[in-house]
């Protein structure tokens, strides 16, 4: 399992700067992250060169969408010289603009010390701090075009999933019995499933098919899903991640902890609390919600600072 830092870089070289005219812009090419297309923009402002970070969503998203993110630009030369700036931007539907400077550089100084062979060598360091209302990416389909592969269809809110039975039963009690049990519904070709989320079901197939589909965001609801059709597989991949990768404070993962029985994600939140801070952080609000032998482990480490 890999993190799942929302971090990347663009690197492209700028050809032909010199004969870029005033208020002409080079592009870099586009790329992909996070379902989102992003590129750089120079241009010729005046006696500066300016410096933009743009992108467009990829697919659907909703009405209101807003990207938060650190922006760190870096104007380098093949002989190892460098300039850098760095600022928080802000994307949303409301604005299709780029964000950066627009004096970054002098055009003098970037003719003197960057242009060399007439070519600009530019590098962004992109960190997305939040993302809302953009869709994920689907890492694998369950639509009809995967029939060939399947023997029954769950329907999930307006969504279908091609699915194989056995597949299915194998990782979890709740659909062997629903599906290969003496339950109607191992006798029909589509089968509802009320009550649950169509995304949360995606991303939680595609743990089954051994998808990176875990992340801060999703994580929720694979394991609400997960638990609720006893998948022991996905369960043990989301602990993993919280243990691992997670950047949740350790008051919300020991919550998770028992709301999903989750014993080693509870012994790694005990064994990384020591401070009194950490301590007071994750006792912190109403302990009645708390684990008892959690809360019980914590009052016993208070005694050590007496």
């Amino acid at each position: 399992m890999v993190a799942t830092t929302k971090e990347f870089q663009l690197h492209h070289s700028y050809k032909n700067v010199s004969k870029l005219e005033d208020e002409g812009t080079l592009l870099s090419p586009s790329e992909e992250h996070f379902n989102v297309q992003w590129y750089m923009a120079v241009s010729h402002k005046k006696e500066d060169m300016a410096v933009y970070l743009h992108c467009n969503i990829l697919g659907k998203a909703e009405a209101t969408w807003c990207i938060d993110a650190e922006f760190e630009f870096t104007l380098k030369n093949s002989c190892g010289k460098r300039s850098t700036k760095k600022t928080a931007v802000k994307f949303t539907n409301s604005e299709n603009i780029g964000y950066g400077w627009k004096k970054f550089i002098s055009w003098e100084m970037l003719a003197k010390d960057y242009i060399i062979d007439d070519i600009i060598i530019a590098e962004a360091t992109v960190k997305v701090t939040n993302m809302t209302g953009i869709l994920k990416k689907k890492l694998k389909s369950f639509e009809k075009s995967e029939e060939q592969f399947s023997d029954v269809i769950l329907a999930v809110e307006d969504e279908t999933f091609h699915v194989l039975k056995k597949f299915l039963a194998s990782h979890s009690t709740y659909f062997n019995a629903l599906l290969l049990g003496k339950f109607k519904e191992a006798e029909i070709s589509e089968v509802a499933l009320k009550d649950i989320d169509s995304t949360d079901f995606q991303n939680l197939l595609e743990v089954l098919y051994g998808e990176s589909a875990i992340d801060e965001d999703t994580i929720e609801g694979i394991l609400h899903l997960a638990h609720m059709y006893d998948m022991p597989f996905p369960t043990r991949k989301c602990e993993e991640f919280l243990i691992d990768f997670s950047e949740k404070p350790i008051k919300e993962k020991l919550k998770v902890a028992k709301k999903y029985q989750l014993e080693d994600l509870k012994m790694s939140c005990l064994m990384k609390t020591n401070t009194i801070d950490e301590i007071k952080a994750a006792l912190a609000g109403d302990s009645t919600e708390m684990d008892v032998t959690v809360l019980a482990a914590l009052l016993e480490k208070t005694l050590t600072f007496h």
